[in-house]
């Protein structure tokens, strides 16, 4: 029987007890599915992806740059199999300190604004593609500094025509995974240090939630988009990818059992499910800003 080898970066401890559950539940019920299943685990999303186009794994649990990295280098023909119910409809918030005055993008000339690691979706990359987009005539990036931005982590500065706009490269490599970069833009906020900034949705209904950011509000809100895939290249054997598949959607059903609840908790999804044809287009406006922004290669 086939052992499947599955490639997960460890932006965190909680990882080796979230695909120790998927494994050992994989092995438990190989004999339904069959195959069985293993992991590795690489400090860093681009050596993964390079992992899966070598061939060194058969299946990568991928951001959506990840995605869109393998995407590329396969000319279109790599697979997405199985997301979580909370990829879907990701979103980028826009973030300020109430009473700034800030409403909408068009209020952002003059004023300074943070942006998430360079290598994150939700706090930079489609962050800086809307800047671009929705206010192209004030957003032109002119030069590239390297100030020490506080203490907080390597940042960046892109000074534009009326508009600073401040990088915030945390943990780069981990595509935003860690939220590290989006909490710096956050306390910088909160300090008056930036005037607006970018962050992921999850991050926004996670602040919401703890009351931690009371201070904080949001005045913009992008359109939808994909987040995170289970990967496979284009010859990955069918059959192998359907079992796969099966093994995973079974644990919609297991959510009584605790240990599957448990790790469904610590992976934030209420349910696996299929990607399809509309998941797949909801990665095209993400690949279109990495195109643009020259981030389509994977880099080592």
């Amino acid at each position: 029987m086939k052992t499947l080898l599955l490639g997960a970066v460890a932006y965190d401890p909680k990882v080796v007890p979230i695909w120790d559950i998927i494994r050992d539940y994989a092995n438990a019920n190989a004999e339904i599915f069959g195959c069985k299943l293993d992991y590795v685990l690489f400090s860093n999303y681009e050596r993964q992806v390079d992992a899966l186009l070598n061939g060194h794994i058969d299946v990568a649990w991928n951001t959506n740059v990840a995605w869109i990295r393998t995407l590329h280098a396969t000319q279109g023909k790599a697979r997405a199999l199985v997301m979580r119910d909370t990829d879907v409809d990701f979103t980028t918030k826009f973030v300020c300190k109430k009473g700034s005055g800030i409403q909408n993008i068009a209020d952002l000339k003059n004023k300074r604004f943070g942006l998430g690691s360079m290598d994150s979706a939700q706090a930079a990359i489609m962050g800086l593609y809307y800047l671009q987009k929705e206010c192209a005539q004030d957003v032109i990036l002119q030069e590239f500094d390297s100030p020490d931005a506080c203490g907080r982590g390597k940042s960046d500065t892109l000074k534009t025509s009326s508009l600073s706009v401040v990088r915030h490269n945390s943990d780069v490599g981990k595509h935003g995974d860690t939220g590290r970069s989006e909490f710096e833009i956050l306390e910088a906020i909160k300090a008056g240090e930036l005037d607006a900034g970018s962050i992921g949705s999850s991050t926004w209904i996670r602040i919401l939630q703890e009351g931690s950011y009371p201070d904080i509000e949001s005045f913009w809100t992008s359109p939808g988009y994909c987040h995170c895939n289970f990967s496979v290249m284009p010859k990955f054997d069918s059959k192998l990818a359907e079992s796969f598949t099966q093994m995973l959607l079974s644990q919609n059903a297991k959510k009584d059992n605790p240990v599957i609840a448990k790790m469904m908790q610590m992976e934030g999804l209420n349910a696996w499910i299929r990607v399809g044809e509309s998941e797949l287009r909801a990665y095209d406006i993400i690949y279109k800003a990495m195109e643009e922004q020259n981030l389509l290669k994977n880099t080592l």
